[in-house]
């Protein structure tokens, strides 16, 4: 059971991978897989739909954004934050509706412990691609981290209702439930 599952990933991940050569946020293909995630029976289906959709968020349709990002990723994976903030802003630059390079540069905000500009970008790639549920969870996190339980809650919510496989975040968003609904009894 467990090789048909590596196989029906590998060869789900070759055929997205095969057919995916310019897309982003605005791809057509994107409404079906949405669909399917809401969907998923699995952790492993829900996994390769993720998967999927993150290939086509990520291509952008340039190959100069592209190799720019490629070039970012590998600057903030060696800790050399500066220079992939350089990248991602020329990114900026070059391709602004890009949802996913400020979903990007949020991530790399939050490792500089810059908040309130990762929450800025998590906003502007909120209002690129509603549905990236990633950035939901950033939002959720953040709110969560400041205190904010109710406005954590409702940033968890909107994450669920596009990708109800996320294990940890339904169990945070159950936690984050249990203490609104003490608050509101005492």
């Amino acid at each position: 059971m467990q090789s048909m599952r590596i196989g029906i990933f590998l060869v789900s991940a070759f055929l997205m991978l095969a057919g995916n050569a310019w897309a982003d946020q605005s791809d057509p293909r994107l409404a079906g897989l949405f669909n399917q995630l809401s969907k998923a029976r699995s952790p492993v289906e829900a996994g390769v739909l993720t998967i999927q959709i993150g290939e086509l968020w990520r291509a952008s349709g340039s190959d100069t954004t592209d190799l720019l990002m490629d070039r970012a990723a590998a600057s903030v994976e060696q800790q050399d934050y500066d220079t992939g903030l350089k990248l991602l802003n020329a990114v900026i630059q070059i391709k602004p509706a890009y949802g996913e390079v400020y979903f990007r540069r949020a991530e790399l905000f939050l490792l500089m412990d810059s908040t309130e500009q990762a929450a800025a970008d998590l906003a502007k790639a909120v209002s690129l691609e509603p549905r990236d549920f990633r950035a939901h969870v950033l939002i959720a996190r953040i709110a969560d981290d400041a205190g904010q339980s109710a406005a954590a809650l409702q940033a968890y919510r909107r994450a669920l209702a596009i990708n109800p496989s996320m294990e940890a975040v339904l169990k945070r968003a159950g936690e984050l439930m249990m203490l609104e609904k003490d608050r509101t009894t005492l």
